[in-house]
Parts: structure tokens; C-alpha cells; sequence
């Protein structure tokens, strides 16, 4: 489902405002979702587009994702062209900064994801970040 509809979908979305991926960034959870979406934009664009998976940094736990050597099916059938590590507090602000800035409450997941872009997001492109849940579960952490 993920490269059938998901990363078509991306797709389609940029090119209807006349724009192509430079960077995809996302949480690898079980690695389904971004592995999907690897692929696609891989076969699609090749190396112009980078894949950058999100997992936490060693011996912290965050919602959603988890760490490559953990073991995950679809992660191996695909490349990645880098894997950031984060904090999980790195992965709660991320996600306080996006509910402050843009409106949108995501989860920690997602806020991982935003503390990642910041980290490499040093040369020009258009950026995709993936957000795949959503904050509400996540109260007690934002306290």
C-alpha cells in the first residue's frame, strides 16, 4: 500500500506544484513505509533524491521507530543514503516545535523526523518529511 498509493501520492502532489523530492526523510518503524517510498522515488529519480531514514540514538526508546539492527523485513531491499540518530528529547521538542510553529500536532515519531532535518538539512533542496502519527497519544511526554 505504501508504493502503491503513499509515494505515488508524494509524488504527484510535488509535481502538481512543479516540484521534485531532493531529500525524503522519515522514521523507520517496522521500515514498511519508508522502504516503500526508497524504492519508489529510487527507481524514479535515482540519486538525485536522498533517503533519509530516523531511528533513535543508541539505548534511548521513542514511539514508532526503532533501530536498524533491531531487524525489519522491507529495510534490506532498499538504500538508504543515511541514518540519523535522535535523542528521544530531541524527538519531543521536534514535535513542540512543529505544534508551535505550523498548528499541527504530530507524534514522536514525526518529531524525530523534524530534529533529523535540522541536523542535515544544510544545502538547498526540497525536503519531504514523512509524518506518519499524530501527537495525541504522546500528553505525558509533552509535559
Amino acid at each position: 500500500m505504501h508504493l502503491k498509493y503513499a509515494a505515488r501520492e508524494i509524488d504527484e502532489q510535488l509535481m502538481s506544484i512543479g516540484l521534485r523530492p531532493t531529500h525524503i526523510i522519515g522514521g523507520i518503524g517496522t521500515s514498511g513505509h519508508m522502504s516503500a517510498i526508497a524504492f519508489y522515488f529510487k527507481s524514479k529519480y535515482g540519486d538525485d533524491v536522498k533517503i533519509i531514514g530516523v531511528q533513535p540514538a543508541p539505548n534511548e526508546v521513542i514511539p514508532g521507530i526503532r533501530r536498524v539492527e533491531s531487524g525489519m523485513k522491507w529495510i534490506h531491499w532498499v538504500r538508504f543514503d543515511e541514518i540519523v540518530d535522535v535523542e528521544r528529547d530531541e524527538a519531543i521538542n521536534g514535535s513542540i516545535n512543529i505544534a508551535r510553529r505550523e498548528g499541527l500536532l504530530i507524534g514522536l515519531s514525526a518529531g524525530a523526523g523534524v530534529h533529523a532535518f535540522t541536523k542535515i538539512a544544510d544545502e538547498e533542496g526540497v525536503y519531504v518529511l514523512v509524518f506518519p502519527d499524530t501527537g495525541y497519544k504522546y500528553a505525558e511526554q509533552f509535559e
